[in-house]
């Protein structure tokens, strides 16, 4: 009986799980096709200062709107090791296990999940809002501000990017989109 309990609660609850939007490319048809992240990331923004755009970007960038999202497995001699992956990123915001623990510790969202698209924003947001007090960013410069997000607060500090042009690269990605998102979002109706 506890089985077919176990079941039935999984089916319900990948039930309940949607897949990405169709549109991710276009601010204003990902917003209309999924109105009801509309508020999740407007609150973000406002209580971070972190525009809605640039965390659409990395959200885009990070996961493609994959709820579930996960980094490759491992591999050894070309043959992947299914019991292991390159680091604990996880969900929208592709968050690693500490940094989300850390988040969850300071702002008392205990119950927060990585597969929430209300949590992953208001995680985004507290991660960038940090970026920006501790490092001086622009909240306004997504470029930065992404490789902050990717390389920790300290690896950005070191400026560890500097010998990684492929991180530099996909952070001129997140900057191009969340561009490309900001006159999007100006002509939404």
């Amino acid at each position: 009986m506890r089985t077919l309990w176990s079941v039935l609660f999984s089916i319900f609850f990948l039930g309940c799980a949607s897949a990405p939007p169709q549109n991710k490319k276009d601010a204003c048809l990902l917003l209309s096709e999924r109105e009801e992240w509309l508020y999740p990331l407007w609150k973000a923004s406002k209580r971070w200062g972190i525009p809605k755009y640039t965390i659409l970007s990395i959200i885009y960038h990070e996961s493609k709107f994959v709820h579930n999202a996960k980094p490759p497995r491992k591999s050894f001699l070309g043959i992947e090791l299914f019991w292991t992956r390159i680091s604990s990123a996880y969900g929208y915001s592709q968050a690693l296990d500490g940094t989300w623990e850390e988040y969850k510790r300071e702002t008392g969202n205990w119950g927060a999940e990585r597969t929430d698209f209300d949590d992953s924003v208001d995680f985004i947001g507290w991660y960038l809002n940090r970026s920006v007090k501790t490092l001086g960013i622009s909240p306004r410069n997504a470029y930065e501000l992404y490789l902050a997000y990717h390389q920790g607060l300290s690896g950005f500090k070191r400026r560890a990017y500097l010998k990684k042009p492929r991180i530099m690269s996909y952070a001129r990605k997140v900057q191009r989109t969340a561009l490309d998102y900001k006159k999007q979002i100006r002509t939404c109706s």
